[in-house]
């Protein structure tokens, strides 16, 4: 991932630019190994090995992101725009505030929310569906905060691994100038 993500943000801001589309990229320091077990301790559930792959790499982003902040912000989870990728210190809060909405009291936690569509501005997010293990990867879900996991997990599989959906997020931007929220049929222009 760290060989062709860099490429991949490189055409993506030439293209915004030549289009004078004003979204930036946020990349945070690596984490470290003890920061990813910590993490996972924390959860209660192993991440997926791409994700943490790009957490050595980057630990949590906000990709496709406007310079300015709306509003000011106050959980670190949140972002008023772009696609808010957590970190390993975010994740967890984060998935704390999820489970509240979206995990019944004596339910069964089948998701690891991992990052925040702050551009929609709805409180979609994106999870990975823990059912699904395989290969040390599992799939990631559109959690639309209209719908419970359910309907998630039934209708909204929209990628096989965390690599297969950074991918297709930045292959939407620059094959089909697209939005990067490639699940959701719109222009980047709309």
């Amino acid at each position: 991932m760290h060989t062709w993500l860099p490429e991949k943000v490189e055409q993506t801001q030439q293209l915004l630019k030549a289009q004078n589309i004003k979204l930036g990229f946020k990349f945070n320091p690596p984490a470290n190994q003890d920061e990813i077990q910590r993490c996972e301790e924390e959860l209660g559930f192993i991440l997926p090995n791409s994700y943490k792959e790009f957490l050595k790499f980057s630990n949590g982003a906000n990709i496709f992101c406007s310079g300015k902040p709306r509003f000011e912000i106050t959980v670190p989870w949140f972002a008023d725009s772009g696609i808010l990728i957590q970190s390993t210190s975010t994740i967890v809060p984060f998935n704390q505030e999820q489970d509240r909405v979206y995990v019944e009291d004596d339910g069964e936690k089948k998701y690891i929310a991992f990052c925040y569509l702050g551009y929609i501005g709805t409180g979609d997010f994106c999870s990975f569906d823990i059912t699904t293990y395989t290969n040390s990867e599992y799939k990631v879900l559109d959690c639309e905060h209209d719908y419970l996991f359910e309907d998630w997990h039934a209708e909204h599989v929209i990628a096989n691994s965390f690599e297969d959906w950074l991918i297709k997020i930045f292959d939407e931007v620059i094959q089909n100038n697209g939005r990067p929220e490639y699940w959701i049929p719109s222009s980047l222009q709309a």
